[in-house]
């Protein structure tokens, strides 16, 4: 409970379902972001030049994730046994992190996790959005590897979100 301890708030109120994506909007707002909620269960934010999607549900009230999505023609240079190669090796190294291909074929960067009562919804999301930064700079590294470039030649303006889609239907 140790690394949770940081965000739970000291007297421990219960999590109000109904606030939480309107922290997550104003944690980002504060932070210098241009956060959109558009959608009942989405709020959209762009970290250079990525846009990225926290994603909460009354109906899953103890769960929150935060992704960004990329369209397979992004990556088009890479087949698909590179991709999944660079998902698995995301997966694995990056705590609380993961990434896959998803039924359309596009790579999905995510960080996830439960919510407990207590937690301070604004610096957990903010902790989050970092951790998402890292996986996305952490694949990014990993797919030029696989090329056989350095990873700093990396352009990540230059892959494509897909933002219409909601990944809880």
């Amino acid at each position: 409970m140790a690394l949770f301890g940081k965000f739970i708030k000291k007297d421990s109120t219960p999590l109000s379902p109904a606030s939480v994506l309107p922290a997550v909007m104003k944690a980002l707002t504060e932070a210098g972001y241009r956060p959109v909620r558009d959608a009942e269960v989405r709020v959209v934010y762009e970290e250079e030049g990525i846009f990225c999607c926290f994603y909460y549900s009354e109906e899953e009230p103890d769960f929150l994730l935060v992704q960004a999505t990329f369209e397979r023609g992004a990556f088009e240079e890479f087949d698909d046994r590179s991709l999944h190669r660079a998902c698995a090796q995301i997966s694995q190294d990056k705590k609380v992190s993961k990434a896959y291909l998803d039924e359309d074929g596009d790579v999905v960067v995510a960080v996830e996790t439960f919510l407990f009562a207590g937690v301070a919804i604004d610096r957990l999301a903010l902790h989050m959005s970092r951790a998402l930064g890292v996986a996305l700079a952490s694949f990014y590294d990993i797919l030029e590897e696989l090329l056989g470039r350095k990873p700093a030649e990396v352009d990540s303006a230059n892959y494509l979100y897909v933002a219409d889609e909601d990944p809880h239907p």
